[in-house]
């Protein structure tokens, strides 16, 4: 032992004497670390999404699979063998793989991939020029090449199976066009012939895009660089003891704003470095709620488009806000920001959409003390344009019926305000009435281009089912509004049971497309008042019913993201 110890120390005082790097464990040392060897695949051919088996030696040391230079999801490691998925976007090649050791292997067998057919369910009804268009349909991602009158097009942003986007920038099309598509499995599919239009501001929204709600999804807070009077801050979730908008938010204060003298925060939003498509959006806004709880505070975006970051301001929105870089508020309030007028190229893929806390004209040659409050930062398409009809701050009459705040079985507030509206029944018959509670004298002409009925709904934790139907009453006709399958939520005649969590609904409302349940009306007029009934309604329920809602709200775009 102790001629072990001189050994050791002598090795240690030469390599003190001559010098040693430090290095990885690993690297550059003539060590015999493990190997990962493949000795089989099974199968060699699968189709894309499928599983296979890949068998050798030191597999459960693997953390990395690729076919050519496409990641494999390792599924589950085995006894001497991984179960990985074939990515979607894979082609012929061999199958590598790289261990813990970073030691790497190459397979001597080939991998082919098998592909799908492309099944379009949904060409565009129309083209407008200089706009973009998608092909909806059944795995679409696997379109190859796309030609409108025999002119390649280019896609934007990510493809999914569900949908694909194409621009029609800098393009010259006439009275018509014909689309031709080619898949990786050599279809050819040509659409009938489609009318050319000129641009126009009515358009479906794309789903919103959550960036933060200081809940579930939050950013990552990089330290800024403020200096002067005002540099000393406070910064954390729900500081301000204010009450929540919806659960959790943001609070940056000071004694004294710090004017335009750096920043006292960055919140990074990238989703989790994969950034946000935002190549179907016709009209990119980012929208949030603020409140300086009677103070003054800012911030403002920056994004990051190919690798370029550059950062914008708030101002009054062409009059609609009393924004001058700074905010001022006694409570919560919505703001929607055009990205596109404020400067920022927003056609494609956004690395990363940031917040900057700064002081601005907070602190600019004045002594105004500085507060922020953030909450449900996201991407919408168009301005949101709320109109809350209900958040339950008091019971509302409910006509024929009974109900009661914060009643729900194993049911907390959804986080908006302190109650909540709960209408249950241990017993019900299909499709009975439980009472309803309407709005009337509804102003609708800011949703000519777009209408949506969004709210919050929990059906507890017990079982039970809940439903609700829409009516809107406008010149002694009614029009009825199901929530019926084929959507995202698997609604059907019953909301899909939330398991005692709250959920969005946003519902897109057609005006053209309601049911008459009485009168004469063809149609919902939104350039004249109408009432909105919410009806509790049994639906498919039989049995226990429950239903909790809370925030029921208009918005010109979903609020979901789904």
């Amino acid at each position: 032992m102790k001629y072990n110890r001189i050994v050791i120390n002598l090795l240690l005082s030469i390599c003190f004497l001559v010098g040693c790097d430090d290095k990885e464990f690993g690297e550059g040392y003539d060590l015999n670390l493990p190997v990962s060897v493949i000795t089989d695949i099974k199968p060699v051919t699968e189709y894309i999404d499928g599983e296979v088996i890949l068998t050798g030696k030191n597999l459960s040391d693997v953390t990395s699979v690729f076919l050519g230079n496409i990641s494999c999801e390792i599924l589950e490691v085995m006894e001497n063998g991984l179960k990985i998925k074939i990515d979607r976007s894979a082609e012929r090649n061999k199958i590598s793989i790289v261990n813990k050791y970073k030691k790497e292997f190459e397979s001597s067998q080939y991998f082919t991939p098998l592909y799908y057919d492309v099944e379009i369910t949904s060409w565009p009804s129309k083209l407008e020029k200089g706009k973009t268009f998608s092909i909806q349909g059944k795995n679409v991602d696997l379109i190859t090449k796309v030609q409108i009158n025999d002119i390649d097009i280019e896609r934007v942003g990510n493809a999914t199976p569900q949908k694909v986007t194409y621009s029609l920038k800098d393009l010259s099309l006439d009275a018509t066009a014909v689309i031709t598509i080619k898949t990786r499995t050599n279809q050819v599919l040509v659409s009938s012939s489609i009318e050319v239009v000129e641009p126009s501001d009515v358009f479906v929204p794309s789903s919103s895009i959550w960036l933060c709600d200081f809940d579930n999804i939050n950013p990552i807070i990089v330290e800024g660089n403020p200096s002067g009077a005002g540099a000393t801050y406070e910064a954390g979730t729900n500081l301000s003891g204010i009450a929540g908008a919806f659960g959790s938010y943001y609070t940056v204060k000071a004694p004294l704003g710090n004017a335009w003298n750096g920043v006292y925060q960055e919140l990074v939003c990238n989703n989790d470095g994969k950034g946000f498509d935002l190549s179907s959006f016709t009209k990119p806004y980012i929208t949030f709620l603020v409140n300086t709880n009677g103070k003054q505070g800012y911030f403002n975006p920056r994004l990051t488009v190919n690798g370029e970051s550059g950062d914008k301001h708030f101002t009054g929105q062409g009059g609609e806000y009393n924004d001058n870089y700074k905010f001022t508020t006694n409570g919560w309030e919505w703001r929607s920001y055009d990205l596109t007028e404020m400067g920022f190229d927003v056609s494609g893929v956004v690395e990363s959409i940031d917040l900057l806390i700064r002081g601005a004209n907070v602190g600019n040659n004045n002594s105004e003390a500085f507060e922020v409050n953030i909450d449900q930062v996201m991407i919408t398409d168009g301005a949101l344009l709320p109109t809350v009809l209900w958040d339950f701050s008091t019971k509302p009459v409910i006509v024929d019926g009974s109900g009661e705040l914060n009643s729900g079985t194993g049911v907390t507030t959804a986080g908006e305000g302190e109650h909540y509206l709960t209408i249950k029944s241990t017993n019900v018959e299909k499709w009975a009435s439980l009472g309803k509670i309407t709005r009337e004298n509804i102003s609708a002409e800011k949703y000519a281009n777009s209408l949506y009925v969004n709210f919050l709904v929990n059906t507890g934790i017990d079982g039970a089912e809940g439903y609700a139907q829409l009516i809107f009453l406008q010149n002694d006709s009614e029009l009825g509004k199901y929530f019926k399958g084929e959507n995202v939520y698997g609604d059907d005649y019953k909301f899909a049971s939330t398991h005692g969590n709250w959920e969005w609904r946003s519902y897109q409302i057609d005006p053209k497309a309601m049911e008459l349940w009485s009168g004469e009306a063809t149609e919902l007029d939104l350039m004249s008042p109408f009432d909105l009934t919410v009806e509790f309604k049994t639906g498919n329920v039989q049995g226990k019913y429950e239903l909790n809602i809370d925030y029921v709200v208009l918005t010109a775009a979903p609020l979901d993201n789904k």
